[in-house]
């Protein structure tokens, strides 16, 4: 049995970029990994301005860079109807930040597990069948190779996404509010379309939202509403997904059908999770193991360099059991209360089933194009942060506004 400061099970995003960070540091750390190689999660892949800022204070910024992140410094929305597209400038949303930071998930996460490595964490892969108990200290048990290994720790970080065992273990419970959309990706190589911006575009009954990751490469998904769940799945579903691509309203809509799939195409509900407590005694949970935001905003990446920079410095500090944890938990469940509002907002204007969508759309436009400040803060926020959101907006009769527009 070895004995480390921390064991960080799982080695995606979030649980690397705190084993890097906590390693640079000088803390003996161990990662645990279930796969050998990362796959293409169709999701994951576009970092907010607030999430670069928090990426920048642990160090994984340049990592990311280095990897090849593009870096998009505005974002332009084309509506249906309106006479031009609208602009947000990402570069002035959060000072000494140029832009959001593009980059395929399983160039990231590799980047990111071979960083921590470099800086001294134990990293093993392929291990399956983890097991978390608590006597005195806690003990993580694992199978690799055909063997049992175990590891001692004061802590175990659970960073296993969605389905994490850390989390179902430790008994922590997730609440969940239903979807209002579905969200389906491809990602595309060969594109002849312009990379200087990021691209949301609403015409019909979807909502397409365009990330660059440079060299001709983007992230495209096509948002629907409920109605929509099982519109891009199944068989057919990457020329199902090339066929809907051509929307009159984006100018460059027959350049990006004209694309090369370069990936699975798989669909998401939008739902939103989150836990109150995202620790137990001798446990935390970061990333999607404590919950998750609705895709539609983009927000994974953010809110997972968000935890970790928070848990890093109480893990610092000495943190261990739940009374140490209580005001990540307290700030984390507060972010996700404003982010799942935010994405509501998006959501309820874009995505939503509903006879007036098209007057939805043109009513939060003519608003958003005078920066409007009843709703302007709200999109701005997406982008800075859900902390600069005006306390007095965090209010969900605004949902109401846009749907009876």
């Amino acid at each position: 049995m070895a004995d480390v400061d921390v064991v960080v099970v799982g080695g995606g995003i979030a649980g690397s970029s705190l084993a890097y960070a906590l390693a640079s540091a000088g803390r003996e750390v161990a990662v645990l990994e279930a796969s050998t190689e990362f796959e293409d999660r169709v999701r994951g892949e576009q970092m907010h301005a607030w999430g670069v800022a928090e990426a920048r204070d642990l160090g994984v910024e340049q990592v990311l860079l280095d990897a090849g992140a593009h870096v998009t410094t505005v974002w332009r929305q084309y509506t249906e109807g309106a006479p031009e597209p609208a602009e947000l400038p990402v570069s002035i949303m959060v000072p000494g930040v140029a832009g959001t930071l593009n980059l395929r998930h399983p160039a990231a996460c590799q980047a990111l597990i071979d960083a921590a490595g470099r800086a001294g964490a134990q990293v093993d892969r392929g291990v399956s069948d983890i097991e978390v108990t608590r006597n005195g200290a806690m003990t993580v048990s694992y199978q690799r190779d055909g063997k049992r290994h175990t590891l001692r720790a004061p802590l175990v970080v659970g960073a296993d996404g969605r389905g994490s065992t850390v989390r179902r273990q430790a008994g922590i419970e997730l609440h969940r509010d239903e979807p209002i959309n579905y969200i389906a990706g491809l990602l595309l190589d060969d594109l002849a379309v312009p990379d200087d911006h990021d691209a949301i575009v609403s015409e019909g009954d979807l909502f397409l939202v365009l990330f660059h990751q440079g060299g001709g490469r983007a992230r495209a998904y096509l948002v629907a509403g409920k109605s929509g769940q099982h519109r891009f799945a199944g068989r057919e579903a990457t020329q199902r997904f090339l066929d809907a691509l051509p929307l009159k309203t984006f100018p460059w809509a027959e350049q990006l059908a004209a694309g090369t799939p370069a990936g699975p195409c798989a669909t998401y509900p939008g739902d939103d999770t989150w836990t109150e407590h995202p620790y137990a005694e001798g446990v935390v949970l970061v990333g999607d193991a404590a919950g998750w935001n609705d895709p539609v905003i983009g927000e994974g990446l953010s809110i997972s360099m968000r935890d970790v920079r928070v848990a890093r410095d109480l893990i610092l500090a000495g943190a261990r059991g739940p009374g140490d944890f209580a005001p990540y938990g307290a700030e984390r469940h507060e972010r996700m209360r404003r982010l799942r509002l935010l994405a509501d907002v998006v959501s309820v204007t874009f995505a939503e089933d509903a006879d007036n969508r098209a007057a939805r759309r043109a009513w939060v436009g003519q608003r958003m194009a005078t920066m409007d400040p009843e709703l302007f803060p709200y999109f701005a926020a997406i982008l800075a942060g859900p902390e600069t959101l005006p306390p007095e907006l965090v209010d969900e009769s605004i949902l109401e506004r846009i749907r009876t527009a």
